[in-house]
């Protein structure tokens, strides 16, 4: 009990002096956001997706890992396997985690779950990253990320309701905002709160539903707001009408239905309609569906859904396939959170449409060996229309008055593009021995533009992630994790297309293991000190070293 107050008593302290320094400074470096992204790959479960309900607290688990890469590789493989890489680790329903970095970079992290009474239960998260000193390459090139969280879960006789909202605020200097008119840079708001409906039971020979619905707004002070309004609803009803014998073996009519609605200075409204079939047996399963888009100012969009897997060697190896395709609003929310720095006003928002995969193809092959590796290969084409692309604005410059210098500065505007795109896909997941997870993903991308003057800009020509995670005994944990990305086209300040050099991002850690719910960490980001391009010009922060404590309670 007494290491337990202490404990939390040096946190607490921990925690003040850190929230209390950032109150004084907000100065922090920029390419942290942009970190590349190691992912963990998922697959549909083997099994029909008839809807069960569990009744019980969905998981609001934190992880033992830290920061977050922000990067999304392309692999989107469909392989009805069920797989799921956990590299080991451990996880429990409160978790903190509190460090600083060289760059006087603090990170803070801190997630709680708990039942308030037996019919309701509570989520809280906050979460904040940012650093007090300038990056050498540009002057005032700082950031500051924070999150807050709030969810619960309300069970009824009926079912169970879920609520949550979500705010976030993010900061970021740089010179191509830093300008007279900016002082302050840029400061992007974005606030959700929604609610979910789950009926209890499942959906065999029964009516099964879900509802939902959340509002989403985002914007930047004195200038443009986006409001976003989603619902969604979910049917399905399954028997075993062919085999009445076999329980396992169920057939479900389904139907999914989901409404986006868009305003910035103008409406936009996407309702998609997407009723299935499925079924499945001992060695296939099937999923055939059509979808629906209805579309303010546009054509009504008809795309198969189909999906099918045959397994053989007692469900050790898997061939698929997937066709279909969709529509979807182009959003400010996405396009800031992609890129920040894009300096076009928006006010012919509605102007930019939808984005239409017209078609979309995939097959592969997915094996599991010995119950210690997983593998799998694929290939996916696509044929995308009005999707965004970045290229800069050139008629952007700034002042200081700590310097007379009129800078040309490198900030982005989009256009809109259609491509064809194919990607070659590889991902593994091999448990070595006992104390040692592998995985790795691997994607190599081909794209052709509709527009023969244009080019794929800051699309990678393949991108490769490689994570390990070692314990060596119950006091000391090892991981590694590796991006490695393609050269990517560019447009520099002359709008001549160039190319930028291949990424190479290597981050180790380890932690050690005080008492059984305490560790110190310590981690290297960009070991190398690789100072990388995500985008021209702004080259990523090179090596850093973070240290602090993980607290799980």
């Amino acid at each position: 009990m007494k290491n337990k107050s202490l404990i939390i008593s040096i946190l607490f302290v921990f925690v003040s002096v850190i929230a209390n320094a950032q109150g004084h400074n907000e100065q922090v470096t920029v390419e942290g956001t942009y970190r590349p992204q190691i992912k963990r790959s998922e697959r549909l479960q083997k099994t029909p997706e008839t809807p069960v309900n569990e009744f019980n607290i969905p998981n609001y688990k934190a992880e033992t890992r830290d920061f977050n890469y922000n990067y999304n590789m392309e692999v989107e493989t469909m392989s009805a396997i069920n797989y799921k890489a956990e590299y080991g680790v451990e996880e429990k329903s409160n978790f903190l985690k509190a460090g600083i970095g060289t760059r006087l970079s603090p990170v803070f992290l801190f997630r709680h779950y708990g039942d308030l009474s037996n019919t309701m239960s509570l989520g809280v998260g906050v979460n904040h990253y940012s650093s007090w000193l300038d990056m050498k390459d540009y002057k005032k090139s700082s950031f500051m990320n924070n999150d807050f969280n709030i969810m619960t879960v309300n069970k009824f006789k009926g079912g169970q309701l879920r609520a949550f909202g979500d705010y976030k605020y993010d900061m970021y200097h740089l010179r191509a905002y830093d300008d007279i008119e900016n002082p302050n840079g840029r400061n992007i708001h974005s606030f959700n709160l929604g609610a979910k409906w789950l009926s209890n039971g499942s959906s065999y020979r029964d009516f099964y539903t879900e509802f939902g619905g959340d509002y989403r707004a985002t914007w930047i002070p004195g200038g443009l707001t986006e409001h976003q309004v989603n619902a969604q609803a979910y049917m399905a009803y399954s028997d075993n009408w062919f085999d009445y014998k076999n329980i396992n073996d169920l057939q479900t009519f389904a139907a999914n239905v989901d409404l986006n609605y868009n305003n910035v200075f103008q409406n936009q409204l996407l309702v998609a309609l997407n009723p299935y079939f499925m079924m499945s047996g001992d060695f296939y399963h099937i999923h055939a569906g059509l979808r629906l888009d209805f579309k303010t100012g546009d054509n009504i969009g008809i795309y198969p859904d189909v999906l099918g897997s045959v397994f053989m060697l007692d469900n050790m190896l898997e061939f698929y396939a997937k066709f279909g395709g969709r529509s979807k609003i182009n959003t400010f929310a996405d396009i800031v959170a992609e890129n920040p720095f894009v300096t076009t006003n928006f006010t012919n928002f509605s102007e930019f449409g939808y984005e239409k995969t017209k078609f979309d193809f995939q097959a592969g092959v997915k094996a599991k060996v010995l119950n210690n590796l997983d593998a799998h290969v694929g290939v996916r084409f696509r044929n995308i229309k009005n999707s965004v692309f970045f290229v800069p604005d050139t008629d952007f410059y700034a002042i200081y008055d700590e310097d007379a210098t009129v800078y040309h500065l490198q900030a982005f505007d989009i256009v809109f593009e259609d491509y064809k795109v194919v990607n070659v896909l590889a991902d593994v997941h091999w448990k070595a021995m006992e104390k040692l997870d592998i995985a790795a993903e691997l994607s190599v991308n081909s794209y052709t533009l509709v527009d023969k003057t244009a080019k794929a800009w800051y699309k990678p020509s393949f991108t490769m992630t490689l994570r390990g995670d070692y314990r060596l005994d119950e006091t000391w944990k090892f991981n590694a994790s590796m991006l490695l990305m393609g050269k990517r086209w560019a447009l520099n300040l002359d709008n001549v297309a160039d190319q930028l050099d291949p990424a190479f991002d290597f981050q180790v850690g380890a932690d050690y293991q005080i008492m059984e719910d305490l560790a110190a960490f310590a981690e290297i980001h960009n070991l190398f000190h690789d100072k990388y391009q995500l985008y021209y010009n702004y080259p990523s922060v090179g090596f850093e070293i973070f240290v602090g404590i993980k607290y799980r309670f």
